[in-house]
């Protein structure tokens, strides 16, 4: 493997259990490096979707599932000093309104630096907030925002820092 490409681990939890996940955060956090992406588990869909139509091309290609993702604050001369997270959903609308409707506001002192209906939701938190209770905020946005039945299991998917795992001195 080269030192220029992320080592991926992959496990499974459900969220009255953030321990492991907990873990892998403060993890990153210390490295200031790697990310992570949070998938919910779904129900398969009953019947397979239609072919697109003629003017597919014009429409979004974004999954109804989805995604969240926690990025550590960064480092270096330019580095945010923040928590990034990141919800890429299918909605088609700005989802800012809809999540404060469904009692999942945007908490004070995070800030929102794009509801975008193609990209998704960003949200800036400050590096001071608890991990739990970010985590536990995106999980609940992630499965309200899911275009799907979700089954309450989640896959992480942890972006080791590049150059992960050192080199083995001898």
């Amino acid at each position: 493997m080269s030192p220029r490409q992320r080592t991926v681990d992959r496990f499974e939890f459900h969220p009255a259990d953030l321990t492991r996940l907990l873990e892998v955060v403060a993890w990153l956090s210390a490295h200031r490096d790697g990310w992570l992406n949070l998938l919910p588990g779904v129900e398969a869909a009953p019947e397979p979707p239609e072919a697109p139509g003629p003017f597919a091309i014009f429409g979004s290609a974004t999954p109804p599932v989805s995604m969240c993702t926690w990025m550590p604050p960064g480092r270096g001369r330019h580095a945010i000093e923040e928590v990034t997270v990141g919800i890429m959903h299918a909605r088609g609308i700005r989802v800012v309104p809809e999540l404060a409707q469904a009692g999942l506001a945007v908490p004070p002192g995070w800030r929102v630096v794009g509801d975008h209906p193609r990209r998704g939701l960003v949200v800036r938190v400050p590096a001071v907030a608890r991990d739990a209770e970010v985590l536990s905020w995106a999980l609940a946005a992630g499965s309200q925002l899911c275009g799907m039945a979700v089954t309450g299991s989640w896959q992480a998917e942890v972006y080791q820092p590049l150059g992960w795992p050192p080199p083995v001195e001898e």
